[in-house]
């Protein structure tokens, strides 16, 4: 099997800088700091896998608790709240 590399041609050359910099910083060639980077901004790009953590009991009482909540529906009675009505059947 015959396998071709192509090598990249950067013409900008503050881009060029930016490269080097980075390989330097990172005590790697250029090649494979621009690998690197290449795989953290597709990592960075693709959607996660990964399920975000669920928000324990303490996050969602915080959140509860950040809400200015005012009782509704003050005219109605308990019965009427909970849908009963005057026969006392849940309607």
């Amino acid at each position: 099997m015959y396998t071709m590399y192509m090598a990249l041609h950067i013409n900008n050359p503050a881009v060029e800088q930016k490269v080097r910099e980075m390989a330097l910083a990172a005590g790697e060639s250029i090649t494979d700091a621009i690998g690197k980077a290449a795989d953290e901004r597709i990592a960075r790009l693709r959607p996660s896998e990964v399920d975000p953590a669920s928000p324990n009991v303490d996050e969602i009482l915080e959140l509860m608790r950040s809400f200015k909540l005012k009782p509704i529906n003050t005219e109605l009675t308990n019965d009427e709240i909970l849908g009963y009505g005057p026969d006392g059947i849940c309607e």
